[in-house]
């Protein structure tokens, strides 16, 4: 049986490292790795397993290294609000009733499908109950990093405070073994983890070969409660408890002094850039541009797509690189070929799988995305990087293989049920909404 599947025609950026777009001639797919990327196309291939990628350009799968996926399931019950209102007055409220095994697994699938239709291949994901998650991502199809929620507060899944280290342990045993799937832990906070919780988390994921992941300086008031409690600011904290270094992963890094953003490059610890969480939250710009000069590698993440409030990884490669330049007062800050390297490569540094994914070379596993370039708003193309960093949108992406299988084909999923997902989301959704006295909308838009 032929396994081979062939690309040709079109353009092609392989090494988003060295970000150069040249014209294509034929990529070779067999199983789930590449075999051949852009060598000359010729004639008389067998054309039942050969994708013409004419008017297109194939990339690397995006990395979307932090979101809570399962909160699509929250998307717009609470808007326009600070973090702290967010989180006590609606979202841990809704959680608690309703974030339970079936939710997750609903609410994963529904962000997998919209990130796979973005061009995403590769997500991570912190939450709860994640051997769901984990199965949602099989079941769509995508690779992820799913990382078990860790709090010293009740959770949906660990309703005794302090007994996480059985959840974790739970989970780590009962987690889906795939090579699709990486697990990891997540610690919540420093200011909803103890000095104990972090550390013994950090232990148990390096015991385990896994990263470990924490919202670190999201906002100034956390900076201000972790400097009332322990004397410092947050990321001297972490340091000083030994938490900083390459297993671990600080998503957000918004408040960071000069000296915290040394000792971050010292230690090789990674983060990962939210930006249009930071804005919509008004939770801060982090100093990205400062960050990179320090040597630290940053990958891009949306945040969770009710504080987002979509999941599209080249609006945020946008809004990143925007933001930069205006916080910086310089128009050459955080630019295209920068951002488009944290979205791709850098993003799977931060999360450990360089050596996999990324880029598309012969060896690595065939993680891309064919990008239609026939597009209004995408002609006439003079810098195709530019374009991909500043012009395209999710909606743009034509077709999206993961590990060698086509996760989506001309713009549809290919994998799952994508109407009868939906429709089981809506009936959750009606039961959140009466909870919370919000009205839903779904028959409407469905005509039911």
């Amino acid at each position: 049986m032929n396994t081979e599947t062939i690309l040709v025609n079109g353009l092609i950026l392989a090494d988003p490292a060295c970000p150069e777009v040249v014209p294509h001639g034929k990529t070779i797919i067999n199983g789930n790795g590449l075999i051949q990327v852009n060598v000359p196309n010729d004639a008389g291939l067998p054309w039942d397993n050969v994708i013409d990628c004419s008017n297109c350009l194939i990339m690397p799968g995006l990395v979307n290294a932090h979101t809570h996926a399962a909160m699509s399931l929250l998307r717009g019950i609470a808007d326009d609000l600070p973090l702290d209102q967010w989180l006590n007055r609606y979202i841990f409220p809704s959680e608690a009733k309703h974030a339970g095994p079936e939710f997750v697994y609903l609410g994963t699938c529904l962000s997998a499908m919209e990130m796979a239709l973005n061009g995403v291949t590769t997500f991570a994901d912190g939450y709860f109950h994640m051997e769901n998650a984990a199965q949602a991502a099989l079941d769509v199809g995508l690779r992820a990093v799913v990382a078990q929620g860790i709090l010293d507060v009740p959770t949906p899944d660990t309703s005794v405070p302090g007994s996480w280290r059985k959840r974790a342990d739970t989970f780590l045993a009962g987690c889906p073994t795939d090579s699709l799937i990486t697990c990891a832990l997540f610690c919540h906070s420093p200011y909803l983890c103890s000095a104990e919780t972090l550390q013994a988390a950090l232990t148990l994921s390096l015991e385990h070969g896994i990263l470990l992941f924490c919202h670190v300086s999201e906002t100034a008031r956390e900076v201000e409660e972790i400097q009332r409690q322990h004397g410092v600011r947050p990321v001297e904290y972490l340091r000083r408890l030994g938490i900083l270094g390459r297993d671990f992963v600080a998503v957000h890094a918004v408040h960071v002094s000069d000296a915290e953003q040394e000792m971050l490059a010292e230690s090789g610890t990674g983060i990962v850039h939210c930006p249009e969480s930071n804005m919509k939250l008004a939770s801060g710009a982090a100093p990205v541009q400062d960050l990179l000069a320090k040597g630290i590698t940053i990958a891009i993440g949306t945040d969770g797509p009710a504080s987002n409030n979509n999941l599209d990884l080249f609006e945020e490669m946008r809004s990143a690189s925007f933001l930069a330049k205006l916080i910086t007062g310089d128009p050459q800050a955080l630019d295209a070929r920068t951002v488009l390297r944290m979205a791709t490569i850098d993003g799977a540094r931060v999360l450990g799988m360089e050596d996999r994914i990324g880029s598309l070379e012969p060896g690595k596993l065939a993680d891309l995305t064919v990008i239609n370039l026939n597009r209004p708003h995408l002609t006439p193309l003079y810098d195709p990087i530019s374009h991909l960093a500043y012009a395209a949108r999710g909606t743009d992406v034509q077709h999206v293989m993961v590990n060698g299988r086509w996760v989506v084909r001309d713009g549809r999923i290919k994998t799952i049920d994508e109407d009868s997902l939906m429709a089981r989301a809506r009936g959750v959704a009606a039961n959140i909404g009466k909870d919370l006295g919000i009205t839903t909308y779904g028959d409407l838009v469905t005509n039911e």
